[in-house]
């Protein structure tokens, strides 16, 4: 466990102490869905906040970007981010949660490429928005690759990944400067598939 990981949850300085901790916990240091990806949606949650004229509630936020993937670590053939919803309900009045339980459910529901629930507030569209800028660029890429190997896929099936959901994502974003930065990472993303298409072309 790094350092820069630990350090993390002091980021989180509207969520309760008690989910912070819980969620650290929990995610582990999976590069992909673990901390680190809890880390990087906050921060890119936190750029797009700041480009958006808008007042949010970031009690409600940093509660549901601890919380929108939990279910991927715990048992259960449920969709990860229904699991994630239920944790969040039934632990957030446990804790004495001051904050709107059922809107950080909202925002971890709508969160999901997969799951099909449309985001309703600014919280879950930024949620949704940082959650799926995490899966573009560099680092999107080496998480398809991170999660394929976990699951045994090869490099013809991670390409019919990136073709079939990631480069997609743009315009999957609900909010008007998410997309411009989704644009932006998406092609890095189209450069790498057309090379990896040429190179596994050539070895096939």
């Amino acid at each position: 466990m790094s350092n820069n990981a630990l350090n993390g949850t002091e980021l989180f300085d509207n969520a309760p102490l008690p989910v912070r901790l819980i969620s650290r916990a929990i995610m582990g240091d999976d590069p992909a869905h673990g901390w680190p990806h809890i880390l990087r949606v906050f921060r890119y949650s936190r750029i797009i906040a700041n480009m958006v004229e808008e007042r949010m509630d970031w009690l409600t936020l940093e509660t549901a970007i601890l919380l929108h993937d939990v279910g991927r670590f715990l048992k259960g053939e449920e969709h990860h981010a229904a699991k994630s919803a239920e944790f969040a309900r039934e632990l957030l009045p446990q804790i004495g949660y001051r904050g709107d339980v059922e809107a950080v459910v909202h925002a971890i529901l709508a969160h999901s490429f997969s799951l099909g629930v449309k985001a309703e507030t600014l919280e879950a569209m930024i949620l949704s928005d940082a959650d799926k800028l995490d899966a573009l660029g560099a680092i999107g890429i080496a998480r398809v690759f991170h999660t394929g190997c976990q699951f045994g896929r090869s490099f013809e099936e991670s390409l019919e990944h990136f073709v079939e959901k990631i480069i997609k994502l743009p315009d999957l974003m609900y909010l008007d400067v998410s997309r411009k930065l989704a644009e932006e990472k998406v092609k890095i993303v189209k450069n790498y598939i057309n090379e990896l298409r040429e190179e596994l072309a050539i070895h096939g």
